[in-house]
């Protein structure tokens, strides 16, 4: 890495194919399907969330780990193209055929299989309600507007809900379109990124605030529930590629990422990490992606099956509890979950998400400019 001077516009200092961020990701998805594997199997509490008084769990943390990572790079894809149709198409491509395909999966093959193999549930699976294909038509463009396909999953530990972790779809899709707002504005340019680091510092520092009763209590509906706090998380990712330095700056930085880390885990146990993880991740995550020694990753494993993995995890733990594997213990459920969801997202990427971004170069082709994608 180069040492520019901080703030530099220079392009960032991490790049992608020569660091860890790409095992990083990959190992978030299997935390989310760990946590997950806690409730869907029925099981105690997950040990994080014990310690941290019910504040937190690991699915949790990792997803406000992907909303930084994602940030900073949906970012940085729009300070490549310069163009709302391009980046809207960008985004589409990534995050939209393979959730599609994972709504059908769910409906034409995951679900047939807990109406099989379960003797309580009768009559013809088409006919049930609500439908098998109106969970597909329903969540198409809304996700979560169904959750369920009859009653396909009301004998397990964890009953009505196919897959839980589309929830932060809708978040992630409304990041996208602020980092377009703020791009069309020139708050993300050079020019105006110390009007954007402003604006985020103030309203950082308004949520402590107004919890304290300084600022008024309308402030706390920015902040009011998970989904709202994931954005954070994204915002200040999103700072990483405004000042482009900055990830490379943390990546080599130890004393900046141990004070993040123990920030972070002082916030999680007096139940103030809602508060301080946006400002304490990223130098963890930055010198983390920088430090362990798994470069290249997706270029060794041939994919980047962590989206695949994420999207498939709930709905193949449903499948097992179905059948129940979770009687066999935590161990042998979440090993298998990791493995079937692993091979879906394998399909996924191969014949899904990697074909559907070949596409990506359809606004700028035309004019000579191609540009990468994330």
């Amino acid at each position: 890495m180069t040492a520019n001077k901080l703030g530099d516009p220079a392009p960032a200092d991490l790049p992608r194919a020569t660091n860890s961020i790409g095992f990083l990701r990959i190992v978030l998805a299997g935390m989310v399907i760990y946590t997950h594997a806690y409730y869907l199997g029925g099981y105690a509490e997950e040990p994080l969330m014990r310690w941290t008084r019910g504040g937190l769990n690991a699915g949790t943390f990792a997803v406000q780990c992907f909303f930084v990572l994602s940030g900073w790079l949906v970012a940085s894809s729009w300070l490549r193209l310069q163009s709302l149709p391009a980046f809207l198409w960008h985004r589409i491509l990534r995050l939209g055929p393979a959730f599609w395909v994972c709504l059908v999966v769910t409906a034409l093959v995951l679900g047939p299989l807990i109406h099989a193999s379960s003797a309580e549930l009768r009559g013809a699976y088409f006919a049930q309600e609500p439908s098998a294909i109106g969970y597909v038509g329903h969540n198409l463009l809304q996700p979560r507007a169904q959750i369920s396909i009859g009653d396909l999953t009301a004998t397990n530990p964890h009953p009505g809900d196919l897959n839980g972790s589309l929830w932060t779809l809708f978040y992630e899709g409304s990041c996208y379109l602020a980092v377009a707002g703020c791009g069309l504005a020139g708050l993300l340019g050079y020019r105006g990124r110390y009007t954007w680091a402003v604006l985020l510092g103030v309203m950082l520092a308004a949520h402590p605030l107004a919890r304290a009763g300084v600022l008024p209590s309308v402030v706390l509906r920015f902040f009011d529930n998970p989904g709202k706090l994931m954005c954070w998380h994204f915002a200040t990712g999103m700072t990483c590629a405004v000042f482009p330095s900055l990830p490379g700056w943390l990546a080599t930085r130890t004393w900046v990422a141990l004070t993040g880390l123990a920030v972070l885990i002082a916030a999680w146990r007096l139940g103030w990490g809602g508060l301080l993880s946006p400002l304490a991740l990223p130098p963890v995550l930055f010198w983390l992606s920088g430090r362990l020694p798994v470069r290249n990753w997706e270029q060794r494993v041939g994919g980047d099956y962590s989206y695949g993995l994420y999207v498939y995890g709930y709905p193949v733990q449903q499948v097992l509890a179905q059948a129940g594997v979770h009687r066999q213990g935590l161990t042998a459920y979440l090993l298998l979950s990791l493995l079937l969801a692993g091979a879906l997202a394998w399909l996924s990427w191969h014949a899904i998400e990697q074909p559907a971004l070949r596409w990506r170069h359809a606004f700028t082709a035309a004019r000579g400019k191609l540009s990468p994608s994330r």
